[in-house]
């Protein structure tokens, strides 16, 4: 469970295989090389739980230089997460609809990744590595304007140095 200085942001999509986990990775990397403070997971609306990342995924992350998680297995979302989260973010406005469906206090905190772009983030399944590099990019701007507004908002903050 995050602290009071660390909140928790969940990332969604619909596997946890492919936009989540990439969107997950880059929240960690901005975050770290800010010194920021925040938990990030992802989960997925119809995770095939257990499952490593698409293949594609990991290799669009490490040619960018920001790996998935050695560990990272795909994981239903579930109240708790969803109750933990100080934010929710999404890829597209179904999932935003079947948040709210499944979980109405998320009503007020779920927004699409890509609200600042004016965009929903397709999903990438069965689809080439072109494609993927194409919904990377799509993640990271998503992230980095979270970021950046979060920042601003004081919704988070520097590390403490102990």
């Amino acid at each position: 469970m995050p602290s009071l200085h660390e909140p928790l942001l969940l990332v969604m999509c619909t596997g946890n295989v492919c936009r989540s986990p990439m969107a997950e990775g880059l929240f960690t990397h901005y975050l770290a090389k800010r010194g920021l403070q925040a938990q990030v997971i992802s989960r997925g609306l119809a995770a095939p739980t257990g499952r490593v990342p698409h293949q594609y995924a990991i290799e669009v992350a490490r040619r960018h230089g920001v790996p998935l998680a050695s560990d990272k297995r795909a994981a239903a979302v579930n109240g708790a997460d969803v109750t933990q989260a100080a934010l929710v973010f999404v890829m597209d406005i179904g999932q935003r609809q079947e948040v709210q469906r499944r979980y109405t206090a998320a009503s007020g905190k779920t927004f699409l990744l890509g609200h600042w772009q004016n965009r929903e983030i397709r999903d990438p399944i069965n689809e080439p590595i072109e494609t993927f590099e194409a919904v990377w990019q799509q993640c990271d701007a998503g992230v980095q304007a979270w970021v950046e507004r979060l920042c601003a908002a004081g919704l988070i903050t520097a590390k403490e140095i102990a």
